[in-house]
């Protein structure tokens, strides 16, 4: 009896070995027989993806010749890479970047416009395809274009703590976006001529980008000193003032923001403080070792303190140039130029900061 149970108990494990085996066979055969009927009826889905594969190996090279700087094979592997995947937007956008380098601007475009097809929300390409449109090829309008369906668009926002929070990155491309258009309505401006109603619509359309910018861009110098110049253009002056101000603050050693303010200063004419930043403006030059504007600086310096003059403000003057130190020992007056230090460490942001501000916001 024993024996006959242990032979009864072989031959169902024989048979239970022989079933699995069957079984195994039945379905490596019907896989077998679907993978080749997959490939009669399927035979472009494979093709694209053995053609994806190439396209990511290229792709790969690319990015190691570009961070590399071996520019010309980044493009050679780029375009072949595109050849065979041309859905891959960031190829095709680092392919535009490249382009640029090159000064080649209508193949940039090109390349940009591509990825953009296959990546409509791919917002770091649109931002350079609509600065190049504006800047290099003064497409204007195309530009624009581009900077309002960034605005427009509303992407996902992930926020998984301590990895990964694009909350951020999307309200400053916004607000990059605003201030891109700014410079594109004001470019318009610029070229309908200065004193046309239609460079003065556009004119106001800059503001209200600036303006829209401001609420994504906090203490941004260039979006400040923009509305300010805007502003200026329009002859707002009081705004203008008030925005050169900020820009000054956030910026203390912006040659353009103190050299401009002053202008504006000069056509209010309030002199005394026209002179008060075109002397800032000396001060920075001197300091940076720029020379070759201060002539024409020290001009309308003239020009200001002879209007000082004109207004019978002759001790004012006086007392000026009498001054030996100006705020810091570092600051002096020699034959009647500010002379700027550079022996010695101090504090010159405080120094060139604007402290009437308040004046042109209660104006």
């Amino acid at each position: 009896m024993h024996d006959m149970a242990i032979n009864m108990r072989y031959g169902v494990n024989l048979i239970i070995k022989l079933l699995k085996l069957r079984i195994t066979k039945i379905i490596l055969s019907i896989l077998m027989v679907a993978f080749f009927l997959s490939l009669y009826f399927c035979r472009d889905w494979y093709f694209v993806q053995y053609h994806k594969c190439i396209g990511f190996y290229y792709v790969h090279k690319g990015d190691k010749a570009y961070k590399n700087k071996k520019y010309q094979k980044a493009i050679d592997n780029y375009k072949i890479a595109l050849k065979n995947y041309p859905g891959h937007s960031r190829a095709s956008c680092n392919l535009g970047n490249i382009y640029v380098s090159f000064e080649n601007y209508y193949e940039a475009v090109n390349a940009y416009e591509n990825a953009l097809k296959y990546s409509p929300n791919f917002m770091v390409c649109r931002m350079d395809l609509g600065i190049i449109l504006s800047e290099k090829m003064a497409d204007y309008d195309k530009a624009i274009q581009e900077y309002g369906r960034i605005v427009n668009t509303s992407p996902f926002i992930i926020n998984i703590p301590f990895v990964y929070n694009n909350k951020k990155t999307t309200k400053e491309n916004k607000g990059l976006a605003y201030y891109n258009m700014g410079l594109a309505y004001r470019g318009k401006a610029v070229y309908m001529g200065d004193k046309s109603s239609t460079a003065i619509k556009y004119l106001k359309k800059a503001k209200e980008s600036y303006k829209n910018a401001e609420k994504y861009l906090k203490d941004n110098y260039d979006n400040t000193y923009n509305l300010a110049l805007t502003n200026h253009l329009l002859g707002d002056y009081n705004s203008a003032a008030n925005e050169y101000c900020k820009a000054i603050n956030i910026k203390p050693d912006s040659f353009e923001a103190h050299y401009n303010f002053a202008l504006l200063l000069r056509t209010m004419n309030l002199n005394k403080e026209a002179l008060t930043e075109l002397e800032r403006t000396t001060i920075l030059l001197d300091y940076y070792g720029n020379d070759s504007k201060n002539k024409y600086i020290f001009g309308i310096i003239n020009e200001i303190k002879r209007r000082i003059l004109n207004e019978g403000d002759y001790e004012y003057l006086k007392e000026r140039n009498e001054i030996t130190a100006l705020k810091d020992e570092d600051i002096t007056y020699s034959h009647g130029k500010v002379i700027v230090s550079k022996q010695k460490n101090f504090k010159m942001n405080d120094l060139l900061k604007c402290t009437y501000g308040k004046r042109f916001e209660e104006t």
